[in-house]
């Protein structure tokens, strides 16, 4: 067996607390590591004198990394773990030092749960693949799906990846890059090459910034690939930890519209550029969703994300 050269996902660096919740060019996984990140930095800063003021501080906190990622069903789903942290503390009476102290192991906790969690789902993908060099499509910049393709090769097979760029901020570039880098033989394509070319593939493998009973978020051109892939007979897969399971009706469960300039600066009179990031894929066009301990079908994805709701105070109108 080869030497392995992707190696565990390593915590946040501090460059990253500063640029979680702005981060539009790392895959879900990575900015929840950020957001752990960011939440410890705003402990350690806190200078609530009460549990209640903390509480209601965290509280405004949290709302607001839900506001800077609303597509992110993984930073949801950590603000509620974190308040569900506070709500405990009060319970317990404690007190302000040992509430933060708490929370800090909270994060602690989190971080150490998603990365084992994120390597759990990469071993279950590659237990997919019953080719010794096989090829895999992707697109956007999913962590998940970088760990995996590594672990594939880890396991001494020969994967090939066909990424697409991922406009309009051409991410995928640097999954494609870190890819080529852990030796895997690399294809990049342009977003709307990829189903084209999707018959040359043997699988396609889909980030999931969320998995709701509708379907799956992931980046814009996820549905036309995973029709293309449909259409020539190729499984699609979406990689995702189960923390990123939510109800479809969550009201902070976003898709918004981002900057018009990063499609054309300065448009023509009458024009007017639409950006958007993400779209839903529908469960049905996926042969399964791959988490921690197996693949769940679409019935039971659907199952699932309905029975993961988040606290009424981070859910949302």
């Amino acid at each position: 067996m080869r030497e392995s050269r992707s190696g565990p996902r390593r915590p946040s660096t501090p460059e990253s607390v500063t640029r979680a919740s702005t981060d539009r060019d790392s895959g879900s996984a990575d900015i929840g590591l950020g957001f752990l990140a960011e939440l410890e930095s705003w402990i350690a800063t806190d200078t609530s004198g009460s549990a209640p003021a903390l509480r209601s501080a965290l509280l405004r906190r949290l709302r607001q990394a839900q506001a800077d990622q609303p597509s992110m069903a993984l930073v949801h789903q950590l603000a509620a773990r974190a308040l569900q942290v506070a709500d405990g503390g009060a319970a317990r009476e404690q007190k302000v030092p040992e509430l933060r102290t708490e929370l800090a192991r909270s994060c602690e906790a989190e971080r150490a749960d998603l990365i084992a969690a994120g390597e759990a789902v990469a071993r279950t993908a590659v237990e997919l693949l019953d080719r010794r060099e096989p090829w895999i499509a992707t697109l956007s910049n999913s962590g998940t799906v970088r760990d995996a393709l590594c672990r594939v090769r880890d396991s001494g097979r020969e994967p090939r990846a066909l990424c697409a760029e991922g406009r309009p901020r051409l991410e995928g570039r640097r999954l494609a890059t870190a890819l080529a880098a852990a030796g895997l033989p690399v294809w990049l394509v342009a977003d709307a090459a990829l189903p084209l070319l999707l018959s040359q593939v043997h699988a396609l493998w889909i980030g999931a910034d969320a998995v709701t009973d509708r379907g799956v978020i992931n980046k814009i051109g996820s549905f036309a690939t995973a029709l293309a892939a449909r259409e020539h007979s190729v499984p699609v897969y979406a990689l995702a930890v189960r923390k990123k399971f939510l109800p479809a009706g969550t009201g902070a469960l976003k898709i918004v519209e981002m900057p018009p300039g990063e499609l054309w600066e300065e448009p023509a009179t009458g024009v007017r550029p639409r950006n958007l990031y993400f779209e839903v894929v529908p469960l049905e066009l996926l042969r399964g969703v791959v988490v921690e301990d197996g693949v769940l079908g679409p019935t039971e994805a659907a199952i699932v994300a309905r029975e993961r709701p988040l606290p009424e105070e981070l859910a949302g109108g």
